[in-house]
């Protein structure tokens, strides 16, 4: 519910869900764990329980004037949820400032044009060069006219009457790497200016909800406030009880989540059947091939190259930026076929013998 309609149509969703039905697996809908039932009911009725909670709260941004509930002051994911619910968050609001610089900022800028918000601005407090989002978020998001703020920084929120009226940021330059190996950014004195919005909008991070974890002590959670697993089994510190996706990678794409889910169900398999919970050959065949780099792009193996990869063709700037449309038109079935039956040179895997 966090995906725009534009990147991930909601009839493709519902689609798969019902696949899954169709399988034979019974889906609850509207049930709050922790309330309606608890973690100890679920281990007591199943031999097996999966958590695969996202991150669904919102960082704060330890500006004055966020804890204030001012009209048009609305958390990145909760902007996200109601536009995916077919709602405008805030329809009287016009301009929109959003402050971040990961794939949730870049959905909610995309969105607001689409909920009919012609004024869109994201502000940054590094350069370009050092945004989280993907780079074809950050290109598309510019093909579509939001006006990027770079090195900058909110300090306070300007309210009139109760409602957004305005944001004041600060300049700043980059300083020496932080932890994570980017330029810490530094606040240049007196360098405060001001801009004018209705809907300020802060996506600078996703946090976990484990209420629901009340009254189950022995499912440990590590420092970064996120499950604690057995990176080869997805095992919890509690017995029958298993984790993947945002709430033990921390946030993070959709596909890890999925392949993660994937690969945790296979042991899932192995307990409720009794047998050890152990890696596939094809997991540690994959930890193998990543730790030695058997593909290296600037090889010169003195042979012609292969087809090069085709791109999606994209909806036009103008055209998409209103509609929630797919945005990405898809391939079509000889391109398809084309496209998956490129060479991927797998006869350097077939140095290791097996």
């Amino acid at each position: 519910m966090g995906i725009p309609d534009y990147r991930l149509p909601r009839e493709i969703l519902r689609g798969e869900a019902d696949l899954l039905r169709d399988l034979g697996v019974e889906l609850r809908y509207s049930v709050d764990i922790g309330k309606d039932i608890t973690m100890a009911q679920l281990e007591d009725q199943y031999d097996a329980v999966f958590i695969g909670v996202g991150a669904h709260g919102s960082s704060p941004m330890g500006v004055a004037g966020e804890d204030k509930g001012y009209r048009g002051f609305i958390s990145g994911v909760k902007y996200l949820l109601d536009v995916n619910s077919g709602k405008d968050p805030y329809p009287e609001g016009k301009k929109v400032v959003v402050v971040g610089g990961g794939n949730v900022a870049m959905d909610c800028v995309r969105s607001s044009f689409r909920v009919g918000k012609p004024d869109v601005n994201l502000v940054y407090r590094r350069t370009k060069a050092e945004m989280p989002a993907d780079p074809v978020e950050i290109h598309d998001a510019e093909e579509e006219g939001v006006t990027f703020h770079y090195l900058c920084n909110p300090t306070r929120i300007i309210e009139k009457d109760g409602k957004v009226v305005a944001v004041e940021l600060i300049r700043m330059e980059l300083g020496e790497p932080d932890a994570s190996g980017r330029r810490r950014p530094v606040p240049v004195p007196n360098s405060e200016f001001i801009i004018e919005t209705d809907i300020l909008i802060p996506a600078i991070g996703q946090v976990i909800d484990f209420g629901f974890l009340e009254g189950t002590p022995d499912v440990q959670l590590t420092k970064w406030k996120t499950v604690q697993v057995n990176q080869e089994t997805f095992e919890t510190s509690k017995k029958g009880i298993f984790s993947a996706g945002d709430c033990e990678t921390g946030p993070d794409v959709l596909v890890r989540a999925c392949g993660n889910g994937k690969r945790t169900a296979w042991k899932i398999d192995q307990y409720v059947r009794g047998q050890d919970v152990v890696p596939r050959l094809e997991e540690k065949f994959q930890q193998l091939f990543s730790a030695i780099k058997v593909y290296q792009k600037d090889e010169n193996l003195g042979i012609t190259g292969g087809d090069k990869r085709l791109h999606l063709r994209m909806l036009d700037p103008e055209k998409r930026k209103w509609t929630f449309d797919e945005v990405e038109e898809g391939f079509k079935v000889n391109e398809a076929m084309k496209e998956a039956s490129r060479c991927l040179r797998c006869f350097r895997i077939g140095m290791i013998a097996v």
